[in-house]
């Protein structure tokens, strides 16, 4: 027996009486989502038990708002007639990201179905009931696991940057393709208006240094906000900090320690930063501090960005639409509102001084005096703060490496010792060349051994005192022009005076 399909008019009547109690206008939003979250599976005009979603319900509302009983009609499919696509791989595969993380989100499964699939276009509806129907879903389910819920109010902005909300994510372990492991920091700041991050920084520390510098970055392209919002961590509590931002003119909201609850929507952002980014850094390959910055970025803006967000209807990115705040500001006035003031002594023979952000060197008539300084905890800035309030920049000091000693080369046997016991031959300078060598080189020329009695031996020793010590290769090539000139039969004493007139020609 075939099924019997509902008309259009009993399912529209059958959404408007699930709606109902929601339309009910006294009643206010904590009660409306307390009777939401304690709805009970329905007999739907189907005749089958089900359990509606509240984002259908949602769905419904707004239709209804919208377009009153016509918007609860069901619409014809869009592709009514046509044959369907076969949605088995893209469910198999979509099966396979959440066994790899079993946290991963429809709107984080569809980026990745879209990057995989070039014609993949499934609603995101039609891919959860896909899921709900496959049969490894239910191991998905165990490794997921669930933690207790809580309801809390809720309290917005009224515009972009009236207020901005500050905190940081970490400390979490990531495994550096060098096999080094570091630990990191996310610091991010959120506009409360719009859920959009306006900056975002990955930091090997929460500190009041990476606090700043991810202020500063959001205030340099968007602007100074109207107040902020922080808890309590010594970063954000710091003088230096605080001092700041007053001096930019931001109020600070006043908030109780140990309540996250004041920071509701930048913990709910820390959660889809927990499921977008650091649930994926365990199968991410990640080279070094920088690349994380960029794997963060690119998060930001594809996926956290661009989803469409519950409460407001919109993407981060389309609700906050590029406005930038009324209150700009430039790059050096926003350094200078964060300076910190010190008071150090130079020293009297090289001018430096040791600030807290680096070495300094001091002009020389402030050489050895004690002075004021002020100083930016970012970047290596400092200046000079003189006694008529006039401020003097200080340029870096910079320790000079040693030079790098010349070695001396001779000829000798000493030289031979000595490049001996450095192990190494130098390649800038030739090897020891000295008086035995000389003496088988005659030999060689004379084609007899040298010398063979005393008075060739006082020969060569004149010789050698006179022009020695000698270089290798200059004196073999003496040796084989005197051959080639003389040739063999001749006195000993012929070949010295050939040799000596070559040296000479060849000394200055």
């Amino acid at each position: 027996m075939s099924e019997v399909r509902p008309k259009p008019h009993q399912v529209a009547t059958w959404r408007f009486e699930l709606i109902s109690p929601f339309l009910d206008p006294t009643l206010d939003r904590a009660a409306r989502r307390r009777a939401m979250r304690e709805r009970v599976a329905v007999v739907g005009p189907d005749g089958r038990r089900q359990r509606v979603p509240r984002t259908t319900l949602f769905r419904w509302i707004r239709a209804f708002r919208a377009h009153g009983y016509e918007g609860l009609l069901p619409k014809e499919r869009s592709d009514k007639g046509k044959t369907r696509s076969d949605t088995k791989t893209f469910v198999h595969y979509a099966i396979g990201l959440l066994l790899e993380q079993p946290q991963r989100s429809l709107v984080q499964l569809g980026v990745y179905l879209r990057a995989q699939f070039p014609g993949y276009a499934l609603p995101p509806a039609t891919l959860a009931r896909h899921l709900h129907q496959h049969p490894a879903f239910a191991a998905v389910l165990a490794l997921r696991g669930k933690g207790p819920r809580k309801l809390y109010g809720r309290y917005e902005a009224s515009r972009p940057h009236e207020s901005w909300q500050l905190d940081g994510k970490g400390p979490f372990a990531v495994h550096l393709k060098s096999g080094d492991l570091i630990r990191v920091h996310v610091l991010s700041v959120l506009d409360d208006h719009s859920r959009a991050i306006l900056a975002a920084l990955a930091a090997t520390a929460e500190d009041t240094k990476a606090t700043i510098a991810v202020f500063q970055k959001a205030a340099t392209r968007y602007g100074l906000p109207d107040r902020m919002q922080f808890d309590r961590g010594s970063a954000f509590d710091s003088q230096v900090f605080r001092d700041g931002i007053a001096q930019c003119g931001v109020h600070r909201n006043h908030v109780h320690a140990r309540q996250p609850t004041a920071q509701g929507k930048i913990e709910a952002y820390h959660r889809s930063l927990g499921r977008w980014f650091l649930d994926e850094l365990k199968v991410q390959e990640v080279v070094d501090l920088d690349h994380l910055q960029q794997l963060l970025d690119a998060m930001l803006e594809l996926v956290y960005q661009t989803h469409r967000h519950r409460v407001t209807g919109q993407s981060p990115k389309a609700r906050l639409d590029d406005k930038v705040s009324a209150r700009r500001v430039s790059e050096a006035d926003l350094a200078r509102a964060f300076f910190v003031t010190q008071t150090a002594k130079s020293h009297q023979k090289t001018g430096e001084v040791q600030l807290h952000n680096g070495r300094f060197r001091v002009p020389l008539a402030f050489a050895g005096k004690q002075a004021r300084f002020r100083y930016d905890p970012v970047r290596q800035v400092a200046v000079l703060v003189l006694a008529d309030g006039r401020e003097l920049g200080l340029e870096p000091f910079m320790v000079l490496p040693l030079p790098t000693p010349a070695v001396a080369h001779g000829q000798g046997q000493l030289q031979k010792l000595l490049d001996s016991w450095r192990g190494t031959e130098r390649p800038n300078a030739q090897p020891a060349f000295g008086l035995p060598e000389v003496l088988v080189t005659l030999g060689e020329l004379l084609g007899r051994t040298v010398p063979i009695d005393a008075s060739e031996a006082h020969q060569v020793l004149a010789f050698w005192k006179q022009h020695g010590p000698l270089a290798r290769a200059p004196w073999l090539s003496a040796c084989e022009r005197t051959r080639k000139a003389l040739g063999q039969g001749h006195a000993l004493s012929t070949y010295l005076a050939d040799l000596a007139r070559q040296v000479a020609e060849v000394k200055p």
